[in-house]
């Protein structure tokens, strides 16, 4: 249907609205329904007030902003502080029954109220000539279904640092504003990310995760140190295969539609210091962090120190959007502190041996070799243990996984033989670097039509994974977030 209306994209920009709807429909209900289309109206109304008031246009662009976080927070953060308002009118002899037990999350959430505030913003710097996207096209930039659920979080306009396979910009306001024909976008590279997503998410991060993973969790008392290393490991690469393989399918899905939405992940298990991993994990929230977080704060526009508290306050602010946890607080803080210190190493560097604070910056992985493998090393060590924090439900869990790591080493015995998925990750990872830049080599090339003698090894791998992977349909890990 959606190819029949091809000689007119303003149709078939209809025609992925009334899918997108569905799609929430069915995968939520008809309050998140509601919710997306009101949330999409006003910010609709505020942009078409911040085009016709100009004298007023930073106060709508605030309000709009203000209006999203505090959904956003009434939504997140509604379970957490619960309790505390139900004991708070108890104690003034006020009746607490009515509030809700469980509040559900809208579909997509987080998702398009992170789109929405860089369009208000986008508005706000934008010229009078820029007229502001037309209610159906901001309905689908918001409900768009490949973005919905999980990001990539698309922008409006094209920022840096965020681009496409190719390595280029990917702004959303023209692709969903365009009067030329669309076409499927490199139709090859698309039907290969596709069973790359089904390997990565449907078989190897629920094997990793059935196998491994949830068991340890589950009860961490009963297994060995070594057992319990493995399944922190284990936890680091089934979140990446998940969620990477997830932003690669709907990067495929979205290709055959004719857009193309930002690279999520590049690399990230490769980076030398954390700063680095950053730059390569969950591109699409870590920039808008940077451009809606940190840089309103300040950013490093007030000397060292006050740079790294906006750096760490940012971080924070991070962790505590994934859950209302004092375990997501914390996975926040310790990242940002481990940013902060970075940096305060690559100042001291600076001053110590007279270089500017650009050449301090990864010296380790200049050095040598060795450098480069004991700054990957480190990084990668440092994500895994913060990441016992992300799986932990609660903090007491967490402290519960660490307090077995280091005292099951001599009291509990192998239930099964940690050694062998421990060999099985460190070729993988040793491997890795030389299957990425095959990749990469074969994203580079200039695939405009399907290669046809490229389908049948697809699809003979397409089966091999139906065969081979676990029943049913796996659960998505950033779901949760």
């Amino acid at each position: 249907m959606y190819w029949a209306f091809r000689f007119s994209p303003k149709l078939q920009n209809i025609l992925l609205v009334v899918a997108s709807y569905a799609v929430i429909y069915l995968m939520a209900n008809e309050i998140a329904l509601l919710c997306i289309f009101v949330f999409s109206l006003l910010i609709f109304l505020l942009s078409i007030g911040m085009q016709k008031f100009e004298k007023y246009k930073k106060i709508l662009m605030l309000s709009g902003i203000f209006l999203t976080v505090l959904q956003l927070f009434i939504f997140k953060f509604y379970d957490f502080f619960r309790p505390v308002i139900a004991q708070s009118l108890d104690r003034v002899q006020l009746d607490s029954s009515g509030l809700v037990v469980n509040l559900l999350l809208p579909l997509g959430l987080s998702y398009y109220s992170f789109q929405a505030i860089s369009y208000l913003v986008s508005c706000y710097k934008a010229q009078q000539t820029v007229a502001p996207l037309k209610f159906n096209e901001l309905l689908l930039h918001f409900s768009f279904f490949c973005t919905i659920t999980a990001g990539p979080i698309a922008r409006v306009e094209s920022v840096k640092g965020l681009t496409d396979l190719k390595q280029q910009p990917c702004g959303m306001r023209e692709q969903i504003c365009t009067t030329q024909k669309r076409q499927i976008l490199w139709p090859s590279l698309a039907f290969l990310l596709l069973i790359l997503a089904l390997l990565k998410k449907w078989w190897l991060a629920t094997w990793l995760a059935d196998n491994w993973v949830n068991p340890v969790f589950a009860n961490p008392m009963q297994y060995h140190s070594l057992e319990i290393l493995t399944a922190i490991y284990g936890y680091t690469l089934q979140l990446f295969l998940d969620f990477s393989g997830y932003s690669e399918m709907m990067i495929a899905f979205a290709l055959l539609l004719g857009f193309r939405l930002p690279v999520n992940f590049k690399a990230p298990l490769l980076a030398h210091n954390i700063r680095e991993f950053w730059n390569r994990w969950h591109i699409s929230l870590s920039t808008w962090i940077r451009d809606y977080i940190y840089i309103p704060l300040g950013g490093s526009r007030g000397g060292f120190v006050r740079t790294q508290i906006n750096l760490l306050s940012a971080m924070v602010l991070s962790g505590i959007w994934h859950g209302s946890g004092w375990n997501f607080l914390l996975w926040g803080l310790f990242h940002g502190l481990a940013l902060v210190l970075l940096n305060t190493a690559d100042l001291v560097y600076a001053k110590i041996f007279k270089v500017s604070m650009k050449d301090a910056q990864n010296v380790l992985y200049r050095s040598s070799g060795l450098g480069k493998v004991l700054g990957i090393l480190f990084t990668v060590h440092f994500v895994c243990f913060c990441f016992v924090f992300f799986r932990a439900k609660t903090f007491d869990e967490a402290m519960n996984v660490f307090h077995s790591l280091f005292f099951n080493m001599n009291n509990v015995q192998w239930s099964s033989n940690p050694l062998y998925l421990i060999t099985l990750l460190t070729l993988s990872w040793i491997a890795y670097p030389f299957v990425r830049t095959m990749f990469v080599q074969l994203q580079s090339k200039d695939i405009q039509h399907a290669k046809y003698r490229l389908f049948v090894p697809l699809l003979l791998i397409f089966v091999l994974i139906l065969v081979c992977a676990p029943s049913g349909i796996p659960g998505f890990i950033y779901a949760n977030f």
